[in-house]
């Protein structure tokens, strides 16, 4: 009896051990996040895209117990930030709020980087048409009114960087209407939105998000906008596909990203706290009143948008008379 007693004891005494070790291995996991992550913005601050990733980034610091950092990084349309993101270690500490100029830019050759390789989708945040505006003092109120201009001599246009939606909806209407239009790259959306406000440049096709305080105050008169249907809020104002240029469709769409071989288990935490955050009634609001369509789907959403956005400028690559060059 003693030695099963004293066998008992040891086994008890291992089981106890290896419990311990259990835990104590358990333990070791480093809970996610740890320590406060970066989100990279491709534009200057104040732009939409600027706003609505220090929303996200706001509740994901709430909701995750750590701080989620906005670092504007402009420049290059959005790739300045997305190529930090790709060079930055894959440990969940580096996001990047990604831009449709992504496959754009992929799909004219440019990107230094392969999206497909290099980058995890998350989440999607937001989507957007642009609207063709210009200021209140232009002559201009209709498609119409720019063709003519355009055809009498070249109008500028500006945009927040080259191959952005603003840069591609300005170059497709040059394609689809025949006429000469100069692009003048600024390193984000504000920044266009005050050179169309002094007279640097005619016209800019432009994120809803950004213009709606412009057009409530009368500083900019919409004309168009970029998608197919009607906006619900601006029930009164075209789309250019239905003013003339037939097919005439850009669509931005905002969501986060992370470099590739970001372990799974981190990019499912930020995947379903983005689209809880997405689902909350403060953030359909909000998106409301930027003018943007809530998104869900998660990754798969962001993957398979790009895929799309990817082969329908590719189509546009080989246009001639398009300024699509750095």
């Amino acid at each position: 009896m003693k030695a099963l007693s004293g066998f008992a004891h040891a086994l008890i005494l291992a089981l106890l051990t290896g419990s311990a070790s259990v835990a104590l291995a358990q333990g070791s996991v480093p809970v996610y996040p740890g320590a406060p992550v970066k989100i990279y913005v491709g534009f200057a601050a104040g732009g939409g895209t600027d706003l609505l990733t220090r929303y996200y980034a706001k509740r994901l610091g709430e909701k995750l117990g750590q701080p989620f950092i906005v670092e504007n990084k402009p420049g290059n349309g959005g790739g300045i930030a997305v190529q930090a993101t790709v060079q930055a270690p894959p440990n969940g500490y580096t996001l990047v709020t990604g831009m449709t100029g992504i496959a754009i830019d992929a799909a004219l050759g440019k990107s230094q980087y392969d999206w497909q390789r290099d980058l995890a989708p998350i989440a999607p945040l937001g989507a957007s048409p642009n609207v063709l505006v210009v200021s209140s003092k232009s002559s201009m109120r209709t498609v119409a009114d720019v063709i003519r201009e355009a055809r009498s001599g070249p109008l500028t246009f500006g945009s927040a960087g080259f191959t952005t939606t603003m840069h591609m909806s300005g170059e497709l209407f040059k394609h689809l209407a025949g006429v000469d239009m100069v692009h003048v790259p600024y390193r984000g959306q504000a920044p266009a939105e005050l050179a169309l406000l002094t007279g640097e440049i005619d016209l800019l096709f432009d994120n809803i998000a950004g213009a709606a305080p412009y057009l409530a105050s009368g500083k900019f008169r919409a004309i168009a906008f970029t998608s197919l249907a009607r906006n619900p809020a601006y029930p009164d104002i075209p789309t250019v596909d239905e003013s003339g240029l037939k097919g005439f469709e850009t669509t931005g769409t905002t969501f986060l990203m992370a470099p590739a071989r970001t372990p799974p288990a981190m990019l499912k935490t930020l995947e379903k706290a983005t689209e809880e955050i997405s689902q909350e009634p403060a953030t359909r609001a909000l998106l409301k009143q930027m003018h943007l369509m809530p998104l869900s789907g998660g990754s798969q959403t962001v993957a398979s948008y790009l895929a799309a956005e990817y082969r329908k400028w590719q189509k546009l690559a080989g246009v001639k008379g398009l300024d699509l060059g750095r």
